[in-house]
């Protein structure tokens, strides 16, 4: 069985990667950022890291191209995956009373022109897409929405607000499978 580090948690767009990559042979460890996801590989904690390097709305994936060029790490494999960010809420929460919506700041800069639209909805920034699911509907406040997945929204059982939010339809990340 593999040990593969993530940038996440359960229900994020690299825990995905992971199980189109291994399946369920895969043993993920959830890792807060980027930083501490390479730290895991080269400390030799894990077999592997899958992580994102390139969106094609807003290019390289800057804090995972940085960490990876000063390291001697190689990337070894890559999977594009479609990524179709969804606005959530509490199960009784209304798009008309949102004040905040969080995400990892990745996601936030993919649906630019819808935030920019909705402009009485502050922006937060989040550790990652799926925990800032799991953290809205911990804290269960009707005004606070998170950026995530189809696959987080019903892991954390929160409601979907609004579907396909990208700034183009067809979004795609690609994540690269790391290794010494």
């Amino acid at each position: 069985m593999s040990l593969i580090a993530i940038q996440g948690v359960k229900g994020s767009y690299s825990e995905e990667a992971v199980l189109k990559m291994f399946g369920n042979a895969a043993q993920i460890l959830e890792c807060t950022d980027f930083a501490e996801t390479f730290q895991t590989l080269q400390n030799g904690n894990a077999n592997y890291a899958v992580v994102p390097l390139k969106n094609k709305i807003v290019g390289e994936i800057e804090g995972a191209v940085s960490l990876l060029k000063q390291t001697s790490l190689r990337v070894l494999d890559e999977l594009p995956l479609e990524v179709r960010h969804v606005l959530v809420g509490t199960q009784n929460a209304e798009f008309e009373n949102l004040k905040t919506v969080r995400s990892h700041v990745e996601a936030l800069k993919q649906c630019r022109k819808y935030l920019s639209g909705n402009a009485q909805i502050t922006q937060v920034i989040g550790a990652d897409t799926a925990s800032s699911v799991r953290r809205i509907i911990d804290e269960n406040r009707t005004e606070n929405a998170a950026i995530g997945s189809c696959r987080a929204a019903e892991i954390y059982g929160a409601k979907i607000l609004k579907e396909n939010i990208s700034d183009d339809l067809e979004n795609w990340t690609t994540f690269y499978l790391i290794g010494n």
